[in-house]
């Protein structure tokens, strides 16, 4: 398909995906005692950005210049959720993961962030999801120990 008619049609799929994915699970948290009972539980965007949020401003090793970001807490999704471990495997869109430990964000404002300067996250840019340390307000978290821990396009949290 060449032309307009080709372009037109390719247009109307990538819109019509777009609306589908907003209604899609934009994560999933699982684990023993999660949801109560439930064991599982997948969020839409919707209802991620219903639930209370925070913003963290910061430097990170893979952008320019500090940003804002916006999201939920990761405290706020463990006790929200009912999450009983002392850490939690963040899994990446790719099978990346890490396991995260419940007290980083017990000590600090670990933020499970979907937006950057007010704008949603996309695949391109590290969403839909990224965990955020606060590096710039805690120099002694910028260490490659809490960047690996700062999984980008995150799309799941698991009680481990």
């Amino acid at each position: 398909m060449t032309g307009w008619f080709g372009r037109v049609l390719l247009l109307s799929g990538w819109l019509v995906s777009s609306v589908v994915l907003a209604d899609d699970a934009f994560l999933t948290i699982k684990g023993d005692g999660c949801c109560n009972g439930k064991g599982q539980i997948s969020l839409t965007r919707a209802e991620f950005e219903a639930l209370p949020q925070s913003e963290v401003t910061t430097k990170t090793p893979w952008t320019e210049g500090s940003h804002t970001y916006r999201g939920v807490l990761l405290r706020e999704l463990v006790k929200k959720y009912g999450l009983k471990s002392s850490e939690v495997k963040a899994m990446a869109i790719n099978d990346y993961w890490a396991a995260v430990p419940v007290e980083d964000g017990d000590k600090y404002p670990v933020l499970v962030a979907e937006k950057q300067d007010g704008k949603p996250l996309t695949l391109r840019n590290k969403g839909p999801l990224w965990i955020i340390y606060p590096l710039s307000d805690y120099p002694d978290l910028n260490k490659e120990l809490y960047h690996s821990r700062m999984v980008w396009q995150l799309i799941g949290l698991e009680s481990k």
